[in-house]
């Protein structure tokens, strides 16, 4: 779906104009991560704008620090219970600022009744193709507003202030950060919530706990044979505990598992220390691209083409179940042999 503004030889697209720019994005950690080519794209050709942006927590937490041309952000949960509320009062508060654009990123056309009130020139995705992934589709939005044809890979920054936490959570935990640094990610988003909902997520985003813990097995095992030292480790939240602990144990102690304080952005710190994640598709996996941090992602039923992370194709290798024969399987039919072969590429 697209807007049918012609803006190319309009005032409101010249990067001289003093512009107030509306972004939309609501959604998880991953999906805000994939807006951020896109959104760095509309600060540096708009180099006066100030931008607001609508989003949730996630996308808040996020984009925190972004840029400091970022200046608001609105926040929106459609499944409020005075979601009505919050839409009367978005509507209202949209039609007031003075937006020359607003970049939507939704493809649920209900957000387009948050603009109805505005006079801005109004910029939506076309129709998002599997083949494609969303970060690029994002991108094609803006160059065509700006008439360019520029491709700007997603990143998030890390304060020195975070690197400062992470470097004495490494210290405290008796970890050498001169060593080869691999991390396993084996939750996801919605994991303790299982019973509660659809197992489709465990189906495309959980890969067996005995592979997580065999994997660290041999990849102690090739190091060793090598010469090549490395440190695994799993950062975990205190709810991923139980899980963590039996990968451990199943390991043989290959896998070190710290659980610290919560804090996003000493989190991003320590992935980005990272010489390499394995990790299913998850938000992590986004935010470690966005980072520079090395992979091997794991997907099951969506396409890494289409929901992967969008970084160089030498930063990270996509593994993807495909076993015509057990489709149930999922993300277990990716075998051990294929991520630690995978792994090897990277580990140096």
């Amino acid at each position: 779906m697209s807007s049918s503004l012609n803006t190319e030889n309009s005032d409101k697209s010249s990067p001289d104009k003093q512009h107030k720019i509306l972004v939309v994005r609501v959604g998880r950690v991953g999906d805000m991560v994939m807006i951020t080519g896109a959104l760095k794209t509309i600060l540096e050709n708009f180099k006066q704008a100030e931008v607001h942006v609508l989003t949730g927590r996630d996308g808040k937490r996020v984009l925190n620090g972004f840029h400091p041309r970022l200046t608001q952000f609105y926040l929106y949960n459609r499944k409020s219970i005075n979601a009505w509320w919050i839409r009367f009062k978005l509507k209202k508060l949209i039609g007031l600022e003075n937006y020359t654009h607003i970049f939507c990123f939704e493809t649920n056309p209900s957000y387009l009744k948050l603009f109805s009130n505005s006079q801005a020139d109004i910029h939506v995705n076309q129709s998002c193709t599997p083949d494609k992934n969303y970060a690029w589709h994002c991108l094609q939005t803006v160059n065509k507003v700006i008439n360019a044809n520029i491709n700007e890979w997603v990143n998030l920054k890390v304060t020195d202030q975070a690197k400062a936490l992470s470097d004495e959570m490494f210290q405290s935990n008796n970890i050498d950060k001169n060593k080869f640094i691999i991390g396993l990610h084996p939750s996801f988003s919605g994991l303790k919530k299982l019973k509660l909902r659809s197992k489709r997520s465990l189906h495309e985003r959980g890969w067996p706990e005995q592979s997580w813990a065999e994997i660290a097995m041999r990849l102690q095992q090739y190091a060793n044979d090598n010469n090549i030292e490395i440190q695994i480790i799993m950062d975990l939240l205190e709810e991923d505990r139980a899980l963590g602990e039996r990968i451990v144990s199943m390991s043989k102690d290959a896998v070190k598992m710290l659980i610290p304080p919560m804090n996003f952005e000493r989190y991003k710190a320590t992935l980005q220390s990272m010489d390499l994640l394995i990790t299913p598709n998850t938000g992590p996996m986004h935010i470690a691209g966005a980072l520079g941090t090395k992979m091997v992602a794991l997907f099951a039923v969506e396409s890494p083409d289409n929901c992967g992370p969008y970084i160089p194709a030498e930063q990270y290798q996509p593994l993807v179940a495909e076993d015509m024969l057990n489709p149930e399987l999922g993300l277990a039919a990716i075998s051990v042999n294929d991520v630690l072969d995978a792994c090897k590429a990277f580990i140096h």
